[in-house]
């Protein structure tokens, strides 16, 4: 398994590469192995970078990386890390899905980094199985796989699955694996190196608190917006929310007011209406589908509301330049 100790040396990995995906993602996973390999002075880890026709493949940033070989021409690997980026619904393809199963009938772990596990799960490779994916996709992934154990730390191993959220993840994902497979030393010894002074465990947010984001400390305040955030599809009003959080609804006005600078029901209206964007984007859902999951009772004031926000109609944002 991919934090096992290995009795035979090098591991191969292989990078399998999707256009559009993370750069600093990718090598936040490779480079702690490079570094492994250094510090201990012989080779522990073998990698291949793995494109579908073995072509040089584009970043998110637009930055080009060459391939080794094609994924058909790929040697055989103890495991396989997909990378992908933003959409990757449209790189789910017969040709992946069936060098995946290869690889994992010759026994390779399957893994992901970034939206990489939308792939694995398409394919079906993580049904039964706990994986994580950026923070941006959870909702939308676990409505859309409901088979996988869905879960929001920063990087999941289960077995011979496993995966990254994306960004830094993937090097505390590696610090992990190098840590279990030749000692707690080695693992320090490549965090130093890369100048990485706080690993991070698992369980780790992916996201800063609520507190540090919005530069609030108000415990009642920060309690109502968890509601809000608990309860999309189904909104409570603000009088029953007020309630939820015990302050009265004057207070709870004078608390968004004061350390927001809106009303309690434009912000959680804002919040419904981030998600439906992130849902429009990520999935291929109806609008009607999506106004009600985001708690609006009609697709025409859903339509009407996301167009005041966003400046733009619902059909109209199923893609974005990013």
């Amino acid at each position: 398994m991919i934090s096992d100790y290995q009795e035979s040396l090098p591991q191969r990995m292989s990078f399998v590469i999707l256009p559009g995906f993370s750069l600093i993602g990718f090598s936040a996973m490779l480079e702690p192995l490079r570094w492994a390999n250094s510090i201990a002075g012989k080779s522990l880890y073998q990698w291949q970078v793995v494109s579908l026709d073995g072509e040089p493949v584009a970043a998110s940033n637009q930055m080009t990386l060459l391939a080794d070989c094609s994924i058909d021409d790929a040697n055989e690997t103890d495991a396989v890390i997909v990378c992908a980026g933003f959409d990757p619904h449209e790189h789910v393809s017969k040709t992946l899905i069936n060098a995946l199963r290869r690889f994992s009938r010759q026994g390779a772990d399957l893994g992901a980094q970034d939206t990489g596990a939308h792939i694995l799960a398409a394919g079906g490779f993580l049904d039964n199985y706990r994986a994580t994916i950026h923070w941006e996709n959870l909702n939308s992934f676990a409505e859309e796989f409901p088979k996988v154990k869905v879960v929001k730390d920063i990087f999941e191993i289960d077995r011979n699955r496993f995966s990254c959220s994306g960004g830094m993840s993937g090097l505390d994902l590696m610090l992990h694996v190098i840590r279990g497979q030749h000692g707690e030393e080695l693992s320090i010894s490549v965090s130093d190196e890369l100048v990485y002074s706080h690993i991070r465990g698992a369980d780790h947010p992916q996201r800063v608190s609520l507190q540090t984001r919005l530069g609030v400390t108000n415990a009642k305040l920060i309690s109502a917006i968890k509601v809000m955030q608990r309860r999309l599809e189904d909104p409570m009003s603000i009088p029953s929310l007020s309630e939820e959080v015990h302050v009265s609804e004057r207070e709870l006005e004078r608390l968004f007011r004061k350390h927001l600078n809106i009303t309690p029901s434009a912000y959680y209206r804002n919040l419904r209406l981030e998600q439906a964007r992130q849902l429009l984007q990520q999935t291929n859902r109806s609008i009607t589908n999506i106004a009600v999951s985001c708690g609006f009772t009609s697709a025409s004031h859903f339509s009407r509301t996301y167009h005041s926000k966003f400046d733009v109609a619902p059909s109209r944002d199923r893609r974005v330049e990013r």
